[in-house]
């Protein structure tokens, strides 16, 4: 052969080579960066010609369908105000939020990890096919905290402590997504945040809520047990200050389980100076404290809870006097929490002092039935060992068989729980958290209710109870 014919031949051969491999660079390698961009309008209107996959609740039922109108795939809401701030929305107009954003790459079949078919139709420019996402969310436990907010303001987080998988994460006042494009700029202006997901990205003191932490750092370190006994007198003067009970009520000698079943203010404020600053800060930490929660969802919708100036988080090593310890021990002064985070200071306690990490997606199914992602259980945080975490479910139940919590209880149940009463201005937060059962952990939950006259025991804790006794009545849980 004519060795110009071959040099030419090889020239060809080459740059044919080079061309397949920018290809591939470009629709495989670099595809995710270059369909991210924020000014890529064409991404969104390409995948709105592509019918989505299919958001679904833990028992296969469907949240967030497709149907096509005027050429483009729209969402469809077959449970209608299900969770509707942490599923999200996919909109032409206004973007993505929740699970829609976080999990777009797999709902629409560009996912690496799909598969063979996935990358055939990125190399032959072929409309992918979408998988589905199947959430951990239980319809009668989401449903139930859903029914109990009522028309209150507030939040409900329920997970399995055994496992991480959240069962409900209910916000109100919510939102219908079906709605949602037609009200958006009403939605977004209103004084009661619709759109925020208060379960997640709400932050607010968790009054005596927070003791569970207090009483487990005292329990751990050895500044005190069970048993060992302080004397109330209604006040707690410290650095030129002094801690309260709630209602100036005084409660004269008690030990560490009395003054967790009811509540007492200046015990708390005397152990957090025991423990003293660096310990307590450390055992916030321990539980999650200055960590976002690794949730399957966009970083700005997972807030961190902690100490904060204003909206600025403080460092863990920020400096407190003894009067800011005593109160940061009752879940006062600056420390602020989310919904979620309490969820799992109480997890904590239920699963022998681990706190696992936390999951809203339990599967990934593509079109082909094919299970590409499935989650495992994963310990984020060793808060206590198993003794301390023994004791301590063992002095939650006392609030709720006759403390301060016993609107959460539940007939032939044991159940573990705090309340929280924190002061804000002329009105209260209410808390409670807590699990069930005592013995046999399967549901941890946190309630809160902005805004309102009433106490955690009376306001929070019965809401609990009806979300607690939602999930113990399913079979199945994640």
């Amino acid at each position: 052969m004519n060795k110009a014919i071959v040099r030419t031949f090889m020239a060809l051969a080459v740059l044919f080579a080079a061309l397949m491999v920018n290809v591939v660079y470009i629709q495989v390698i670099r595809a995710g960066a270059l369909r991210d961009k924020p000014q890529n309008r064409a991404r969104i209107l390409q995948e709105a010609r592509v019918e989505r996959g299919r958001i679904l609740a833990f028992d296969g039922s469907v949240i967030a369908g497709s149907r096509k109108r005027d050429g483009y795939w729209q969402r469809t809401y077959p449970q209608g105000r299900f969770a509707p701030q942490t599923v999200g929305y996919s909109s032409l107009r206004y973007g993505q939020s929740g699970i829609e954003a976080s999990m777009d790459d797999y709902l629409t079949g560009q996912a690496v990890d799909l598969g063979l078919r996935s990358w055939l139709d990125r190399l032959l420019d072929r409309d992918p096919e979408g998988a589905d996402v199947r959430l951990t969310l239980v319809p009668a436990v989401q449903k139930a905290a859903r029914q109990a907010l009522g028309s209150q303001t507030g939040a409900i987080v329920a997970l399995d402590p055994v496992t991480g998988a959240v069962m409900a994460v209910a916000s109100t006042p919510d939102y219908d997504p079906a709605q949602l494009v037609d009200r958006f700029a009403q939605l977004s202006k209103r004084e009661s945040a619709p759109l925020l997901d208060r379960a997640l990205q709400g932050l607010y003191p968790p009054g005596s809520s927070f003791k569970v932490l207090t009483a487990g750092a005292a329990l751990q370190t050895g500044v005190a047990t069970p048993e060992t006994v302080f004397e109330d007198t209604g006040t707690y003067r410290v650095s030129g200050g002094k801690v309260t009970n709630y209602g100036d009520e005084v409660f004269g000698v008690n030990t560490l389980t009395e003054a967790l079943t009811y509540s007492i203010n200046t015990t708390f404020g005397k152990l957090g100076n025991e423990l003293r600053r660096q310990r307590l800060i450390a055992y916030m930490e321990r539980f999650g404290f200055w960590d976002r929660p690794p949730l399957e969802l966009p970083q700005s919708m997972v807030r961190i809870s902690g100490r904060f100036d204003d909206d600025a988080l403080l460092p863990p090593g920020a400096p407190m006097d003894p009067l800011a310890v005593a109160w940061a021990a009752v879940g006062q002064e600056q420390v602020l929490a989310t919904p979620l985070q309490m969820a799992l200071v109480a997890a904590a306690v239920a699963n022998g002092g681990r706190i696992m990490q936390p999951y809203l997606v339990d599967r990934v199914i593509t079109a082909q039935g094919g299970e590409v992602r499935v989650t495992k259980p994963v310990v984020w945080k060793e808060a206590l060992d198993a003794r301390h975490a023994v004791q301590l479910n063992e002095m939650m139940q006392q609030v709720v068989d006759v403390g301060t919590g016993t609107a959460a209880a539940l007939s032939g149940i044991d159940v573990a729980g705090k309340t929280g009463t924190a002061e804000r201005g002329d009105a209260n937060q209410a808390w409670f958290i807590g699990f069930a059962s005592a013995e046999a952990p399967r549901v941890a939950v946190a309630v809160t209710i902005e805004d309102t006259p009433g106490t955690g025991g009376a306001v929070a804790a019965p809401l609990a109870a009806a979300v607690m006794r939602a999930a113990l009545d399913e079979d199945a849980l994640p």
